[in-house]
């Protein structure tokens, strides 16, 4: 997986970012799959959220080209939560289980998941995509702070994570 990360404003951060991006990616793609995934990663100070993930048309077929944008917050552990939460997403989109889709008819996008059609009526906590992501979120950075070591990095106190 090709990896960059912009904004960091501190290399500890970027190369953190870049570890746990791989991290998440062996948890979430086939060996193929990541070797085909390209990642942007922003950091920002403002955002409307804590996290988006987008995406870039090109060849038929699911996209390979991928933008997380994170809110930069004082605790790196909150935005490696952000991270690992929009990884989700890009495994989502990168295997088709989850395609956005305009419907002319109705002038509207419709979220298909698995095939099935989801509009806009459908709450943000019962999107099934969403669930997810929150799902697996915790999860993948448990396994990135212990297989890497970096509870002390992230300030973390491996009890906290493993009661």
């Amino acid at each position: 997986m090709n990896v960059s990360v912009r904004n960091a404003k501190d290399k500890t951060l970027v190369n953190l970012t870049k570890l746990a991006a791989e991290s998440f990616s062996k948890n979430l793609f086939s060996p193929q799959l990541a070797k085909n995934i390209s990642l942007k990663i922003n950091f920002h100070y403002e955002l409307g959220a804590g996290g988006y993930c987008d995406y870039e048309f090109g060849e038929p077929g699911p996209p390979r080209e991928f933008t997380i944008d994170i809110l930069k917050t004082r605790k790196k552990i909150k935005m490696f939560l952000v991270l690992a939460h929009e990884m989700v997403h890009v495994k989502q989109i990168a295997k088709g289980e989850m395609k956005d889709k305009y419907v002319r008819s109705k002038d509207e996008f419709v979220t298909k998941w698995f095939g099935v059609d989801y509009n806009e009526d459908v709450s943000y906590w019962d999107q099934p995509w969403e669930l997810e992501a929150y799902g697996l979120e915790y999860s993948l950075v448990a396994k990135f702070l212990v297989e890497h070591n970096q509870f002390k990095n992230l300030r973390q106190k491996q009890a906290d994570w493993f009661a």
